[in-house]
């Protein structure tokens, strides 16, 4: 009987001992099931590196550039047209236009309108510098880059990059141009009616770079400044200026007329009606005005600006800024990307400039 029961207790306790064998797995089981949020966990953390993986992928959405102009000159109907040509050949890039026509009130609205297209960067032209802040700021306000073409800004503006050419290097390039003459014997010094289209400090670098090359220059017309203004690029105002130095015998002490822009030439050009058949006249842009009244003979030189490197220079520092890509500035400080896009333009050597 003892015996026995010291049998059925050893069964019971190695039942025993079987079940808490058993019990002891379940913890592993539970902890291999409860593995099973973290892989679920690591999932979604493998997702959101694909995703900013993914994020640069983006910089191939469509480019929207807008380009906001000043005037309705033949220069920047010229540089609209080589804007538009230049973009067709870049895939995922568009680009919108608005023209202020001249109007500063005008441009603020015109910018609004550029920002409610939801373009991605501003190229903007400022009707005047002085005066272009609210624009700007419109801009700079909305988080939408900035690219200022060519004209002055205000002091202490924001822009993310400014797309401008040294302007005294027209002046240089003119007064080079006239020392060249005096030393083939042509004139015997140079006595300069000089016009301008702005009197900003910038843009009178057109005409202070003339001294620089050719120091013996005098200025004969405008008193201590030395230029005449026909305000807002006007070419009208601009030959109503030389009728007014014919009409007071101004114009016999001067044997060259320089302007700012080509159209103020051609203004001078209409005023002096072929009667001053040695005064040279000179201008600046190389617009296809200029190029007619080169060969045609009544204009000697003026600066030829390949608007094809300008606009490259602004299409393709507009992309990098929208793609996060460094931009090459020459000047890191003020922002500035120099097109390096001038020349001097002559009868002699249109053809070659413009290709």
């Amino acid at each position: 009987m003892k015996k026995l029961l010291i049998v059925l207790l050893a069964l019971l306790l190695v039942a025993g001992l079987a079940a808490c064998g058993d019990n002891d797995e379940a913890p592993a089981e539970t902890t291999e099931t409860a593995e099973t949020p973290a892989e679920t966990t690591n999932g979604d953390d493998n997702q959101e590196q694909q995703d900013t993986q993914e994020a640069p992928a983006q910089t191939g959405d469509t480019i929207l550039i807008g380009v906001s102009q000043a005037f309705t000159d033949e220069f920047n109907t010229n540089l609209r047209n080589t804007f538009e040509n230049y973009v067709a050949g870049i895939d995922g890039v568009d680009i919108v236009f608005a023209n202020a026509n001249g109007s500063v009130a005008q441009q603020v609205t015109d910018v609004e309108n550029l920002i409610a297209q939801g373009v991605d960067v501003i190229v903007f032209r400022a009707v005047e510098g002085d005066a272009a802040g609210a624009a700007m700021d419109a801009v700079t306000n909305a988080g939408i880059y900035l690219v200022v073409d060519e004209t002055p800004v205000p002091e202490g503006s924001e822009f993310d990059a400014r797309i401008v050419g040294e302007q005294l290097d027209h002046g240089r390039m003119l007064g080079e141009f006239l020392a060249g003459l005096i030393a083939a014997g042509e004139i015997d010094d140079a006595r300069i009616g000089y016009i301008a289209g702005s009197a900003s400090a910038f843009a009178l670098g057109r005409k202070n770079g003339i001294t620089e090359t050719l120091p013996s220059a005098t200025f004969v017309a405008g008193g201590e400044e030395g230029f005449m203004l026909a305000e807002g690029w006007n070419a009208t105002l601009a030959q109503e200026i030389v009728e007014g130095w014919i009409a007071s015998g101004l114009i016999d002490e001067m044997n060259v007329i320089a302007t700012m822009n080509d159209e103020l030439a051609n203004g001078a050009i209409a005023a002096l009606a072929g009667n001053f058949p040695d005064m040279i006249i000179l201008g600046v842009d190389g617009s296809e005005l200029g190029q007619h009244n080169l060969r045609n003979g009544t204009m000697r030189a003026t600066t030829f600006q390949d608007i094809r490197l300008s606009v490259s220079a602004i299409i393709d520092t507009s992309i990098r800024l929208v793609r996060g890509e460094g931009v090459n500035f020459d000047d890191v400080e003020y922002k500035l990307v120099n097109p390096r896009h001038l020349a001097i333009m002559t009868v002699d050597n249109i053809d070659e400039l413009i290709g």
